[in-house]
């Protein structure tokens, strides 16, 4: 679905990205794990085109996008969806016309009685029910996170892009936004890409799983490789994550 290729990205004299290397395969979940502060989500930005690598290729069905003008791109970008970290809903749009705005900024539907049946139709998919009136600030976090998530699939997207999606949750949440994303992925037949710390949530969903750490990914594989790797940076972010999360 998705390969990057040699992919560079600095910010003045601080190198975040370095010659950065993956492959994002057709209809599976592919997780990229890391450390704060080690690009994950300047690598996210990259490939959906917020940012423009310095170096390097991003090929999306064979086209590279990095070379692509804005109507292109934005063309291509149709094809996705992307659930931010905070949701990044529109406090003061209802929840109804955050979930229908791609629909009516793109013009992919058109009549009301359409939208509304989609809206419902995707806000069900999310387990969520009459709440298209209630406002961002009436909802809880992990309601949030769902709403966000309808947005992000109410256009049938090919690759549905999640970053950092649990965070910000307390445990039974994370668990139950994980389970979402594994069941909504499977009802769709859909690609996805997301950046995390959570190994819970990784293991419990990935198919494939990379480590991101120095700027490069240093490991990639699927969960049961990746799990029995004998790299040393990945049994040390392993080991990290088990001893924080039995304190």
């Amino acid at each position: 679905m998705i390969r990057v290729e040699n992919l560079k990205k600095s910010f003045g004299a601080q190198s975040v990205l370095n010659s950065v290397n993956l492959n994002i395969k057709n209809g599976e979940i592919t997780v990229i794990i890391g450390k704060s502060g080690t690009g994950k989500s300047v690598l996210l930005n990259n490939i959906i085109g917020l940012l423009k690598p310095d170096e390097g290729s991003i090929f999306y069905k064979d086209k590279d996008i990095t070379k692509l003008k804005e109507k292109e791109l934005n063309s291509i970008r149709k094809k996705f969806g992307v659930l931010f970290q905070d949701a990044a809903l529109f406090d003061s749009l209802s929840v109804f016309d955050n979930i229908a705005f791609p629909l009516v900024e793109h013009k992919i539907l058109k009549k009301k009685s359409d939208i509304e049946q989609k809206v419902k139709e995707t806000l069900n998919l999310v387990g969520l029910n009459d709440i298209e009136n209630k406002m961002p600030s009436e909802l809880s976090g992990g309601m949030r996170k769902r709403v966000g998530l309808a947005r992000a699939i109410v256009t049938q997207p090919e690759i549905i892009f999640f970053d950092e999606p649990t965070t910000g949750l307390d445990p039974t949440s994370s668990l139950s936004i994980a389970d979402l994303i594994k069941n909504m992925q499977m009802h769709l037949s859909t690609t996805c890409f997301i950046i995390s710390h959570d190994l819970s949530l990784t293991f419990r969903i990935a198919d494939n799983i990379g480590l991101l750490d120095n700027g490069s990914i240093v490991e990639f594989g699927d969960k049961h490789s990746f799990a029995n790797s004998s790299n040393e940076i990945v049994n040390n972010f392993i080991n990290a994550y088990k001893i924080g999360e039995s304190l």
